[in-house]
């Protein structure tokens, strides 16, 4: 296996496996387009289609990334169908990516192995063909993962300017990265081993050319009647999040809970005042930060909930056309628990059909034995691994504590270059135990020791 992990033709093999594992349920699902739609498809197509209509970006409620991807695809005169076979190359270069980051983290058999954690993630396959910005931004979240590796390892100035140019361009995908300017600053700053004068000046090149990406499109949405902001969804939270928190706090369900909030909205803004998008998202953050206030410890509590991290088994079997979405799942699992939500989902078969999976869970399980495994050694040895540490809660629990009680399987994507790199290097230091390789050797992977 080792010969095989460090042969020049390991790394093409498993893209292939990849693309293979990755096109079979993209093809599937496109031979019915509507399975590659979901709810929020229309926010990203319906403005993509008016680029390439009217050369201009009709609305604020949605960044421009993906529609401009998707643009770019219909004005060559492709459709949705081409919009999700190009994004099962997107999910492979991801893959790429994640392994020339764990190659340059911990050597070529790291890279390999995370490359290969990568490609037999139930969830990144699953999610490769819908029309939504996940697989996009899962690649720039490879690329700001791999640049920031090797700003740590060089101390340079260009692959942290590599970083920040990719996070910001993120942000114009996702919003959720326009706080990933503090997490970067924050390492920087305690990378103690860079001369203090470097890390304030690097901190400074980081923030400078961060606002210079993302500040324009916030101005031109203000300039549009919009808030000061990258989107105008962001105030969606309140019928979201808002719900969910609601229905812990009243002991309902999600799905009342938000047809409730959406009423309410509804009703709100048929007065002339909140004729402005600007008037209803400052409403729709005000009302959901009430909210919060009523309720900040169980707010708090609800970011921290490991089932995020649930393989998309639901969205591949939706691929196939075995399933269908939209039944109300979500809130069936938080408020009645994972078997029920099974129950829910699979109906009287959910046993045959969760033991028919297995092999395709098994990866998952084995990344996340190996990520936990990963950290425990770390803690064991914490003042030798804080930054690895810290590394893993800046490239991972980030992206897993920002959706808080949204725990859709797909926002776990953006976290598997972090947890495929850490996973891969608890691979190979198993694998070196059962080898009998020296202590030593098998211990040092930190960034300081690579």
């Amino acid at each position: 296996m080792c010969k095989f992990l460090e042969n020049k033709w390991c790394l093409p093999a498993i893209l292939l496996l990849a693309l293979i594992l990755r096109l079979l349920p993209a093809l599937w699902a496109a031979s019915e387009p509507q399975r590659l739609l979901r709810p929020d498809s229309g926010g990203y197509l319906t403005p993509a289609m008016a680029l390439v209509e009217n050369g201009s970006y009709p609305t604020t409620r949605r960044p421009p990334g993906f529609p401009v991807f998707a643009a770019a695809v219909y004005a060559l005169g492709g459709d949705n169908r081409m919009i999700a076979v190009t994004q099962v190359f997107i999910s492979v270069a991801a893959c790429w990516v994640i392994a020339m980051a764990a190659k340059l983290y911990a050597g070529k058999v790291c890279g390999n192995i995370a490359a290969l954690f990568a490609a037999l993630n139930m969830t990144a396959i699953a999610n490769t063909p819908l029309l939504l910005s996940d697989t996009l931004f899962a690649l720039f979240a490879a690329g700001q993962f791999c640049f920031f590796v090797g700003y740590c390892k060089t101390h340079r100035l260009s692959p942290l300017l590599c970083t920040v140019l990719i996070a910001a361009a993120a942000v114009l995908i996702r919003p959720i990265n326009q706080l990933f300017i503090i997490v970067l600053i924050t390492l920087i700053m305690l990378k103690s081993d860079i001369p203090l004068k470097k890390r304030l000046l690097h901190c400074a090149y980081s923030i400078l050319l961060f606002l210079a990406i993302i500040t324009p499109w916030m101005l031109r949405n203000y300039l549009a009647g919009a808030t000061f902001d990258i989107d105008t969804n962001t105030g969606a939270m309140r019928h979201q999040n808002g719900a969910m928190l609601l229905a812990k706090v009243n002991g309902t369900d999600f799905e009342s809970e938000k047809k409730k909030l959406l009423d309410i909205e509804k009703e709100t803004f048929k007065s002339p005042e909140f004729g402005s998008e600007r008037a209803q998202e400052k409403w729709r953050k005000a009302e959901f930060r009430k909210m919060v206030l009523a309720h900040p410890f169980t707010y708090f509590m609800q970011h921290f909930d490991i089932r995020i991290l649930l393989p998309d088994a639901p969205t591949l079997l939706e691929d196939f056309g075995i399933t269908s979405s939209d039944r109300g799942t979500m809130g069936v699992l938080k408020k009645n628990g994972l078997l029920a939500a099974l129950k829910h989902y699979f109906g009287e078969k959910w046993l045959l059909i969760i033991t028919l999976l297995i092999p395709l869970l098994i990866p998952t399980a084995l990344l996340y034995f190996a990520v936990l495994r990963q950290i425990i050694h770390y803690l064991c040895s914490f003042k030798k691994y804080w930054f690895e540490l810290l590394m893993l809660l800046g490239f991972a629990e980030y992206y897993l504590f920002l959706p808080g009680s949204i725990t859709a399987p797909r926002y776990q994507l953006p976290a598997l270059p972090c947890l495929c790199t850490f996973a891969a290097i608890a691979a190979v230091a198993i694998c070196r135990k059962w080898k009998k390789d020296d202590a030593n050797e098998v211990e040092d992977t930190g960034l300081d020791q690579m």
